[in-house]
């Protein structure tokens, strides 16, 4: 093979590998950023909250190959899920969780009369 196809095949491969090796440490080593951890719904002090690489991956997805990723994910589902359900499904992995409407608590005290005043 000629010195310049080489070339040309190992420095398109390094350059796959290089990408490969910044997108894994992105997912894996890079801590949360406080946007990430708005999504995600956890305490400021958290660096690596739950689900944090799940979302990554899914933003991954999402941003390079959204209709493949949601065909592969239907096939391997065995067709439970159609391909428009796993896309959506990605996309609200990607954007992270909501934050979830925590039940009040239930008042124990009488309504009326002083407050100060408590029921033994």
């Amino acid at each position: 093979m000629p010195l310049t196809l080489r070339l040309m095949f190992h420095s398109i491969r390094s350059a796959w590998v290089g990408l490969m090796i910044m997108v894994v440490g992105w997912i894996w080593l890079v801590p949360a950023t406080a946007v990430e951890r708005s999504a995600l719904s956890s305490p400021l002090g958290v660096e690596r909250p739950e689900g944090l690489t799940s979302m990554r991956v899914a933003r991954a997805m999402v941003h390079f190959a959204p209709e493949r990723a949601a065909r592969m994910l239907s096939n391997s589902s065995n067709g439970e899920i159609s391909p428009e359900l796993a896309g959506m499904m990605l996309r609200q992995i990607a954007k992270g969780t909501q934050p979830a409407a925590t039940p009040t608590e239930t008042n124990t005290r009488p309504t009326g009369g002083a407050k100060f005043v408590t029921v033994d």
